[in-house]
């Protein structure tokens, strides 16, 4: 009898923990917070400005899936011209001097760029500041021969937009300026944040 009596308390310890454990775990699922980001809750933002003698887009090289990418403006258009944010495939970044040069000619990208954004060369117009080419969203990079999405900032100081990376994780975006087509980036786009 004391042999069986040993074995039901051997057991009966492992079972007390486990019921023990479920009573305080359980509870705490129901309560639990999600562990996936609500997109658009987090903001990531490329300035474009003048550091030191360099006018360029400065921010981080990293944006996550769902997240606002917000693109701020922080030059005077009144001495620099207005600039876009404007999305393009690697190959339609102009690499030299020469093509950047010649950017705003027909068959190059700045020109394109300007056709997305309805550019009016009589009246120096822009017809669109907003020019969405596939998904809501920052998603579409451009060519000569495929629309882009892109902001055009206007003629007033402190021009600045957010719009969601909506762009698949693994994706990197290149963007540059059609009016400064030496100002060029790339963000990498990384899966939505889990915590």
């Amino acid at each position: 009898m004391n042999r069986n009596k040993s074995r039901v308390a051997a057991l009966a310890t492992p079972l007390a923990a486990l019921a023990l454990l479920a009573a305080l775990v359980v509870p705490n699922l129901a309560t639990a917070e999600s562990t996936v980001a609500i997109p658009g809750e987090s903001v990531t933002t490329i300035e474009i400005k003048i550091e030191g003698k360099k006018m360029g887009f400065f921010g981080p090289s990293t944006v996550h899936e769902g997240e606002d990418l917000r693109i701020v403006n922080d030059t005077k258009p009144s001495k620099v011209g207005p600039h876009t944010f404007s999305l393009v495939t690697k190959g339609s970044l102009p690499k030299t001097a020469k093509a950047r040069k010649s950017c705003f000619t027909p068959g190059h990208i700045c020109l394109s760029i300007a056709e997305w954004q309805h550019f009016n060369p009589k009246t120096e117009k822009v017809g669109l500041q907003l020019a969405e080419a596939g998904p809501e969203g920052w998603s579409t990079m451009g060519s000569v021969s495929k629309e882009g999405d892109s902001w055009f900032s206007g003629e007033k100081p402190g021009g600045e937009i957010d719009q969601k990376v909506t762009a698949k994780a693994g994706t990197t975006l290149y963007y540059m300026c059609a009016i400064h087509p030496w100002m060029q980036g790339s963000v990498k786009v990384l899966p939505c944040v889990v915590y």
